[in-house]
């Protein structure tokens, strides 16, 4: 089968979603299917055109730039060249193109299918609100066209909108997620490297931005803090070139003070993330609105033993609610949450489960097979 499959960013740029695309690329071409990625060149300094193993990369150039909106008339172009040679179009949402895309696909007679990774949600401010409403219009437009519907559970669906109006086409896929790497540093090596003491470690995991709940992290620390004085939250991900978002920035003072008892590591390359997982106690997911709907780290951090607190959102919760390996915690409450990683602190024995319990849930074989499926039935539905 040749795929075609579009998003707004891929790697380099680092979020779920591109993770999510790349693995499931990978795997497919694993599988003997043709798969192009067709996304935006974010990053002047990124090949027009790459293979990255198996699997073939098309960037269009951006033309200019609304917040995290990119302005790119190539990708439509280079979406029709792409669609001629494809059996199926995979439309990976938040994705700013999807009408024309869309429509060129059904100019075509190509068969759509459309993930819907997540609700759009940028900041407040009139150019992001017609940005929002700009991609609502463009969503519906692709939503409507598709013969198949995907997201990672049923959860999210039933508590989103644009989802539970169309159950019928709507399929629940878990994402792909691998087993993990052997580590290039050890627990101490790491250890060192932060200048991390003794004591319990609460880790995060993402792109710092407002939305992942950082700011109830930081204000549930004090809390954890009562019960375990030595605690320590260790943040890992990108906290500068972040498109759109100024949190890194907001908490410079607060990670630039030694005794705040918050540490910032940056990007963590993925063969340091097994010996992170293990410095760890717990992964803490404090997402707080619908622009996370699973949270990949959370099965990343099962298969490596370590129990994770997330938040009580649709989708999000499922990792914790199929495996019994942690807490949910209410949104957007402090308090809460402090509660909550207490709890599993105090217990991390009651949380534990072998890796195979972990994997037997979220088997990757199903989930390429699950895929596959899908794109059947949105060819058998038409182009």
């Amino acid at each position: 089968m040749k795929i075609l499959m579009a998003l707004d960013y891929y790697l380099p740029h680092v979020s779920g979603l591109s993770l999510t695309v790349e693995r499931l690329a990978r795997g497919l071409s694993d599988r003997g299917h043709a798969v192009t990625v067709l996304t935006h060149q974010h990053r002047n300094d990124l090949p027009r055109e790459e293979n990255q193993g198996p699997v073939r990369v098309v960037r269009a150039p951006v033309l200019g730039r609304i917040g995290k909106g990119q302005i790119s008339p190539a990708i439509v172009s280079a979406a029709w060249r792409e669609l001629r040679a494809a059996d199926i179009l995979h439309l990976h949402q938040p994705l700013a193109p999807a009408l024309p895309l869309a429509f060129l696909a059904q100019l075509a007679r190509v068969p759509l299918i459309v993930n819907y990774h997540c609700d759009l949600k940028l900041p407040p401010g009139p150019v992001n609100r017609f940005l929002e409403a700009v991609a609502r219009v463009s969503q519906e437009f692709a939503l409507n066209r598709a013969g198949a519907i995907l997201n990672s559970t049923e959860d999210y669906a039933r508590n989103t909108t644009p989802l539970a109006r169309r159950l019928n086409r709507f399929i629940g896929i878990f994402p792909p997620v691998p087993d993990p790497l052997p580590s290039g540093a050890t627990v101490g090596e790491l250890r060192e490297r932060w200048k991390i003491p003794a004591g319990p470690v609460l880790l995060f995991v993402g792109r710092f931005a407002a939305e992942k709940g950082l700011p109830d992290l930081i204000a549930a620390l004090p809390e954890i803090r009562k019960r375990f004085p030595e605690a320590l939250l260790l943040l890992a991900g990108e906290n500068r070139d972040v498109p759109g978002e100024t949190m890194g920035r907001s908490l410079s003072p607060l990670l630039n003070d030694p005794g705040s008892g918050v540490v910032a590591t940056g990007f963590v390359p993925d063969k340091d993330m097994t010996s992170l997982f293990e410095l760890a106690d717990v992964l803490v997911l404090p997402s707080t609105n619908s622009t996370e709907s699973f949270g990949m780290i959370q099965i990343e951090a099962m298969l490596c033993g370590l129990p994770v607190v997330a938040s009580d959102l649709p989708g999000v919760r499922q990792p914790v609610l199929a495996t019994g390996m942690g807490e949910i915690s209410p949104v957007s409450d402090p308090a809460g949450l402090a509660r909550q990683i207490v709890r599993v602190l105090e217990s991390p024995g009651a949380y534990r489960r072998e890796r195979q319990q972990i994997r037997q849930v979220f088997d990757l074989e199903k989930t390429f097979s699950a895929y596959e499926r899908a794109y059947r039935t949105a060819m058998e539905r038409g182009g």
